[in-house]
């Protein structure tokens, strides 16, 4: 029965409601039609009156210029004596006078023009041409017989321009003595007598028959608002047809979208007025619904909180829960700064239990690891889940690094015990960092960035321990790290160039050059190798940016090999590098891109990087001296030192170590190392190098021992390749006879 009481009730709204808008709705409407016949109605009268008044304007100013042309024909006959010059300046005057008449023409009785004087001829259309035709004749005749002026057909320039001619006829009743004519163009004509759209408010368009002769407004369409007239101008039939039609402004104005105002508004004041009508009747059913919904919403909301706080498979804390848990632990004590500790514990090589044993095991695996953190953990304990197999146990209240550590060995420990699922023994192992408040941080994101940190070190231990914050330790790693973006951002701004130290032979002869890296940095420092090569080694960068700068090198150097081909470029090979697949390859390539003679190349490797794979290095340098490729063992002296590689790698070069020259004068064991090291290359007919050669001492001695070749401050600085090619000339020779001669 409640049912069937609502529905008539609702029926009878919704049949008064729609009474009432149809009423309104028709009144209205009756309302808006009215207000837009006003509106026409005075479109209509103020088009007309405007039409009028264009009719009245282009009439008179006809009428002024036929009058002004004919004073001119009075003077004539006036004064028939009266010279040609100052005809011409009389008509000069008519024409400056009176906007839009370009030229006129004195034409005698034989319709032969005898002078005309015009602001200048812009189109092709002549006088003579139109006079020779027989229409034209026929009404000249006519005009002169009537005494009237006769107007010719529109003509249109090559320039678009409309212009028409007319002409009076010079005559009394006696004697007639031919015509003046004028040229008239129309838009400037009839803009001066219209004035501007802007002002007036209205367009106007004129018809010469078909023909748009004059417009000065946008084109009519079928919906156009227009008045119109027609004026014939001579004695012809001819007549022209003027429209009036208003501007947009004078539109909006005239026309406004009042009536639709009042329609839309009065259709909406009859739907806002049904709408009240049942809402009325609906609001004591919505009021019993509503109290159920919000009952059902609350059951949902605590659901909702209870999902967004908790991890959907452990049903432990989530990140969201824990952090802001954190925050408010930290907002509420910040003047006791009541501490705690925070554990980052993560599975080890859980992905493998996944990708092995399927998604499924693993799910049923953290699913009884919150029972290993209950035997492990006190119940204020928070235990949250982050994510994957990473958790966070957080533990209120002073703990020392010896008790957590304790806690957390004994968690470990606990985790060793193998979990059975569904047949398979599954055993973990986990990593765990550790951070303290407020020593190790004041915030969320320091605390968990900071234990992150931790747990990262304790995975680089090798895994199933722990590590509690260092912040000198950590330090140094995002030192590191961030050195190693840098050096990202270096190699793609190509921030990295190379410095060429010269090479010179035993009596000063330069003979090549070694490429040493550069870090270029703000302004004009340069970072030098031993700052940033071994971290470019550990991330393997060294391998593309080593293949950048030995393009780079090629490039560079093929210019000085222009007037020395003799020299040669000596380029550091690291461990990594000889190690990639692509080496020889690559060296091949860049040396053919650049046409680089594979014989002024010098390959520099160190012992260490030669016996990582001696196998493959023979290999390698075997096929490089085949291309002609030379090799030099860099740093000799400093590393493995053994006769044997020297005799199976058949190298070219020996550089000897800059610490046993820079130590030779002052201890012996250095000097007879050298000296061993000098005789060991002659007799197996390797040339020998000399680097780090700061004194002249130095260089006195290397050379009495039969050294080779020198490299070191003493005869020149690592130097720019702008600079290089610039101290050219200069280096080509150190006289050091006499420079050894000096001290």
């Amino acid at each position: 029965m409640g049912t069937v009481k609502i529905k008539r009730t609702i029926d009878k709204s919704y049949l008064l409601a729609w009474l009432w808008a149809i009423l309104v709705t028709l009144a209205i409407s009756t309302i808006a039609y009215q207000i837009r016949q006003s509106q026409n109605n005075t479109m209509e009268q103020i088009l007309k009156g405007q039409t009028e008044r264009t009719k009245s304007q282009i009439i008179y100013k006809i009428q002024e210029l036929n009058g002004d042309l004919k004073a001119m024909v009075n003077r004539w006959l006036v004064d028939q004596g009266t010279p040609e010059h100052k005809w011409r300046s009389d008509a000069k005057n008519f024409i400056e006078r009176i906007i839009g008449v370009n030229e006129i023409w004195w034409i005698d009785a034989n319709q032969q023009v005898n002078w005309s004087e015009g602001l200048g001829q812009l189109h092709p259309i002549k006088i003579v041409n139109l006079l020779q035709e027989l229409r034209m004749q026929d009404e000249l005749a006519q005009a002169r017989r009537d005494n009237i002026p006769e107007i010719s057909p529109l003509f249109t320039t090559d320039d678009n321009r409309n212009i028409l001619f007319i002409f009076m006829s010079i005559q009394n009743a006696d004697d007639f003595y031919g015509y003046f004519a004028i040229e008239v163009y129309i838009k400037p004509f009839v803009d001066r007598i219209l004035d501007d759209p802007i002002n007036t408010g209205f367009y106007t368009k004129a018809y010469a028959g078909k023909k748009v002769a004059y417009s000065n407004g946008p084109d009519l369409t079928q919906d156009s608002h227009l008045d119109f007239f027609e004026i014939n101008l001579d004695a012809d039939d001819a007549s022209w047809l003027f429209k009036v039609y208003p501007t947009e402004a004078v539109l909006k104005t005239i026309l406004s979208p009042l009536p639709y105002v009042v329609f839309i508004g009065g259709i909406i004041l009859g739907l806002l007025f049904l709408m009240v009508l049942l809402s009325r009747h609906r609001a004591k059913m919505q009021s019993k619904q509503l109290s159920i919904e919000i009952k059902e919403k609350e059951k949902i909301q605590e659901k909702l909180s209870y999902l967004a706080n908790h991890d959907a498979l452990t049903h432990l804390p989530n990140r969201h829960y824990l952090t802001q848990y954190i925050e408010q632990h930290i907002n509420a004590d910040k003047k006791l700064e009541k501490p705690f500790s925070l554990l980052f514990i993560d599975l080890d090589h859980f992905k493998d239990i996944n990708d092995t044993l399927g998604h499924a095991i693993g799910d049923e695996l953290l699913k009884k690891l919150p029972e290993i953190f209950s035997y492990n953990f006190r119940k204020n304990d928070i235990i949250a889940r982050m994510g994957g197999d990473e958790f966070i146990v957080l533990l209120p209240g002073n703990k020392d690094e010896i008790e957590i550590s304790y806690l957390v060995e004994r968690f470990l420990q606990q985790l060793k015990y193998p979990f059975e699922i569904e047949g398979h023994q599954i055993r973990l192992t986990g990593s765990i960092g550790v951070a303290l408040y407020p020593r190790d941080g004041t915030s969320v994101n320091e605390l968990l960035s900071n234990s992150d940190a931790a747990l990262y070190r304790a995975k680089d231990k090798g895994r199933n321990t722990f590590a509690i914050y260092d912040s000198v330790i950590e330090h140094k790693a995002q030192a590191r790290l961030k050195l190693v973006n840098q050096l990202h951002e270096a190699q793609e701004q190509n921030r990295f160039v190379m410095y060429y130290q010269p090479k010179f032979d035993h009596v000063g002869n330069l003979i090549g050059t070694e490429a040493l890296i550069r870090w270029h940095q703000d302004g004009n420092y340069f970072r030098k190798p031993k700052e940033f090569l071994e971290l470019l080694e550990d991330t393997g960068l060294i391998v593309s940016v080593s293949w950048q700068l030995l393009d780079l090198c090629c490039r560079q150097f093929k210019d000085v090999l222009n007037f020395d081909k003799n020299l040669i470029l000596s380029f550091n090979v690291s461990a990594k590098l000889l190690e990639h697949p692509d080496f020889l390859h690559q060296i091949k390539s860049i040396l053919d891109k650049h046409k680089f003679p594979y014989d002024r190349l010098e390959l520099e490797l160190t012992e260490q990087t030669l016996i990582l794979d001696v196998a493959n290095s023979q290999i390698i340098l075997t096929e490089l001296k085949s291309w002609g490729v030379n090799i030099a063992i860099d740093d000799f002296g400093t590393g493995y030192s053994s006769l044997s590689y020297l005799k199976n790698f058949s190298v070219n070069t020996l550089k000897i170590d800059k610490s046993f020259i820079r130590d030779m004068s002052e201890d012996q064991d250095d000097l007879e190392l050298v000296k061993t090291m000098l005789l060991m290359g002659q007799n197996l007919h390797i040339t020998t190098v000399a680097e780090g050669v700061e004194t002249v001492e130095q260089l006195r001695q290397l050379i009495a021992f039969g050294c080779d070749q020198f490299q070191g401050y003493l005869l020149s600085y690592p130097l720019s390749f702008t600079d290089f090619k610039a101290r050219y000339e200069s280096l080509r020779k150190i006289d050091f006879k006499a420079l050894t001669a000096t001290s």
